[in-house]
C-alpha cells in the first residue's frame, strides 16, 4: 500500500473522529435551564393578542392574563432537549371581537408556556390544551383546540414572548355567520406579546 493510500485513510478516519466529536458535543449543549432555581410565582399579561384565521378573519383581545409557577430545583433544569414548561392558570381573555361582533371567551385546563434553549438561543412556545378555549360571537361558535404557538425568541431582558404571525392554533366552527370562520375545523395565526412578570425576573439559558 502506498504512503498516498495511508495517509489518505488516515485523514479519513480522522476526519470521521472529528465528525462525531462534533455531533457528541451538540447533542451534549441540548439543555434548558430556568433561573432563578426556586418556585418563582409568575403573572403573564399581553396588551392585545390577535388570532387571523386562514380565512382572514380576526379575533382580537385587548387584555390577556394567567398566572403560574414556575418548577422549583431540580425541575427547572433539562439536561436533555424539549425544554420545561411553566404552567400558567387561570387564562383570561377580555375585551374581545370578532370581526367587530362582541365575543366572550371562557377558558379552562392548564395552558403552559414552553420554554428552550435546544438551540443555544432562549425560545418560547405557548401550548393550549385541547378545549383550552370556548369562544361565543353573536351566533358563532368557536372551540379552540390542542395547540401549540411557535417557538419564537424569547426575551431575556423584558421576559417576554412575541408572536408575530406564527404558530398554528387549531379550532372548530359551526360556521354560524359571515364574520364567523367556515364551519368545520380551521387555523389561526397568533400576533401579540405575552409577558411573564416575576421578581427576579425569569431568564432562560443552555
Amino acid at each position: 500500500m502506498s504512503s498516498r493510500t495511508m495517509l489518505g485513510k488516515a485523514s479519513t478516519l480522522v476526519g470521521a473522529a472529528a465528525a462525531l466529536t462534533i455531533a457528541a458535543s451538540g447533542i451534549a449543549t441540548a439543555s434548558t435551564t430556568i433561573s432563578p432555581a426556586a418556585a418563582t410565582p409568575v403573572t403573564a399579561t399581553s396588551s392585545g393578542l390577535s388570532f387571523v384565521t386562514t380565512g382572514g378573519l380576526e379575533l382580537y383581545c385587548t387584555s390577556v392574563s394567567g398566572s403560574g409557577t414556575t418548577p422549583a430545583a431540580p425541575g427547572n433544569v433539562n439536561s436533555g432537549t424539549g425544554g420545561i414548561n411553566i404552567n400558567i392558570a387561570s387564562v383570561g381573555l377580555s375585551g374581545c371581537d370578532l370581526e367587530g361582533v362582541p365575543a366572550t371567551i371562557t377558558t379552562s385546563g392548564s395552558w403552559a408556556l414552553n420554554v428552550n434553549a435546544d438551540s443555544g438561543s432562549p425560545m418560547g412556545s405557548i401550548k393550549i390544551p385541547n378545549g383550552g378555549a370556548h369562544v361565543v360571537a353573536g351566533s358563532c361558535v368557536i372551540d379552540v383546540t390542542a395547540s401549540t404557538a411557535g417557538p419564537v425568541p424569547y426575551n431575556n431582558t423584558t421576559h417576554t414572548v412575541t408572536a408575530n404571525n406564527t404558530g398554528t392554533v387549531n379550532f372548530t366552527s359551526n360556521g354560524g355567520s359571515a364574520s364567523c370562520p367556515a364551519a368545520g375545523a380551521g387555523t389561526a395565526k397568533m400576533t401579540g406579546a405575552l409577558k411573564f412578570n416575576s421578581t427576579p425576573g425569569i431568564t432562560v439559558t443552555p
